[in-house]
């Protein structure tokens, strides 16, 4: 298969290619992550919450979205870890991460047509989970490409290009899948996300290089066991930062999660699709304005995180997000939430793509898709902790009296953050990157 009209270096014995990554090699690296990013922002934030309206009573909604997310979380933070553990160890010529994200994508596409038909809510959990344990298999294998191939001191140039396709990809993932909903064509959206898929899963094999590994291989115990392998106590950096990182996105997955119910509730009282597809617009209006500005301060947070630090920029990140997080509260109308939004974006952008290299310094060479996987503990270990404690803590509120439920799930949301800004403090920075697994 053609990669590029530059030869590839071989390996070092840490796996790593150096050759220098193009502008166009560094968006068709990232592309994937578009993909990702439209196909689970959209999911989590306004398909599966309208699938629920649509199959649930108001008063259980809370609940109905708690157990399917965290089902579903909890598959990808088994799965994904060791997706990347085991592409550590595979020597097939065509490289080690590209045929995880082959299979995985392919399995998508299945597991989107058993949403698409799914005619309630149980039936929608078997396709749900299964498109966990296929996205994530690809996923846990293409997160180690960029610690493959891209040299270290193009790390942050990397991470910029990974911050615009985070965002890029949840930006036009919640407009178009919102509009979509909106509109009745619920289906549709979710084929959006197949042919996203398989367009970027094209571009990285084709243009984007790989290589099998290079011996010394990972050991294989720990690839079987994936997260259950990892030394928490031996790893107080890595740990730190993902207990940081867990809170801090629990804060922000939370708000995307019940974004669309807290809209509905308070803006589009009523029942009937109609109604419930007017708030799904609206929601995605809203989740489009936090992305948008999180697109705006990503570039500008990484070159300041240069100057002071990164952990003072994702503790700034944590809290301002916390404050936005309250103004929702006393919230009279939809233009104060997106305002809000303004706040919640701008955190989010300084959030994701500052904390994201503080992982990437962080992590062995030669486990690197394996620690990648370990950090979506974090990621994953957020939805499902959000809406676990959040469904029911909403579910509460609501039947103590009329939409009680939301303050207090923004008043837990809000405390969130606040601690995961407090706890970055404990992590300490390497001068470099480390060379060999802890």
């Amino acid at each position: 298969m053609s990669q590029s009209s530059t030869a590839i270096p071989s390996l070092p014995a840490g796996g790593r290619v150096t050759v220098r990554f193009s502008a166009w090699r560094l968006l068709a690296l990232s592309g994937y992550w578009f993909a990702i990013n439209y196909l689970w922002q959209g999911m989590g934030a306004l398909i599966l919450p309208r699938l629920i309206v649509g199959m649930v009573p108001a008063a259980h909604r809370g609940v109905a979205l708690a157990v399917l997310s965290v089902a579903g979380a909890a598959v990808a933070i088994v799965v994904q870890p060791m997706s990347g553990a085991f592409s550590d160890r595979v020597r097939v010529r065509w490289g080690r991460r590209k045929p995880f994200m082959l299979a995985g994508t392919l399995g998508d596409l299945a597991c989107l047509l058993g949403l698409a038909v799914a005619g309630s809510y149980g039936a929608l959990i078997i396709p749900y989970c299964a498109l966990q344990i296929c996205s994530n298999t690809a996923e846990g294998a293409y997160q180690g490409l960029l610690p493959d191939q891209v040299p270290e001191d193009e790390r942050g140039r990397a991470a910029g290009y990974y911050g615009l396709a985070v965002f890029g990809g949840t930006a036009v993932g919640f407009l178009l899948t919102g509009q979509l909903i909106a509109l009745g064509h619920l289906p549709l959206a979710l084929g959006s996300a197949a042919v996203v898929l398989l367009l970027a899963l094209a571009i990285t094999l084709k243009f984007v290089p790989d290589s099998p590994a290079q011996p010394p291989l990972p050991n294989r115990r720990d690839a079987l066991l994936g997260v259950f392998s990892f030394r928490f106590r031996e790893n107080p950096d890595f740990t730190w930062l993902l207990v940081s990182r867990l809170l801090a996105l629990m804060g922000i997955t939370g708000l995307t999660a019940f974004a669309l119910l807290y809209i509905k509730a308070f803006f589009f009282a009523g029942s009937g699709s109609a109604v419930a597809n007017r708030a799904s617009g609206s929601a995605s209006v809203l989740l489009a304005v936090v992305v948008a500005c999180a697109i705006v301060v990503t570039l500008p947070a990484g070159k300041l995180s240069q100057r002071v630090g990164r952990i003072a920029i994702v503790r700034a990140a944590a809290w301002l997000g916390a404050a936005g997080t309250l103004l929702l509260i006393p919230a009279p109308s939809l233009l104060w939430v997106y305002a809000v939004g303004v706040l919640i974006g701008a955190a989010f952008g300084m959030l994701l793509s500052v904390d994201w290299a503080l992982v990437t310094d962080l992590v062995p060479v030669a486990e690197s898709g394996r620690y990648m996987g370990i950090s979506n503990l974090a990621t994953a270990g957020s939805g499902i902790l959000a809406t676990a404690i959040g469904g029911p803590l909403l579910d509460f509120g609501n039947g103590l009296h009329h939409n009680a439920g939301f303050p207090m799930l923004f008043v837990f949301l809000a405390l969130a953050l606040l601690l995961g800004g407090w706890l970055v403090g404990r992590v300490r920075v390497p001068v470099a990157p480390p060379q060999a697994s802890a």
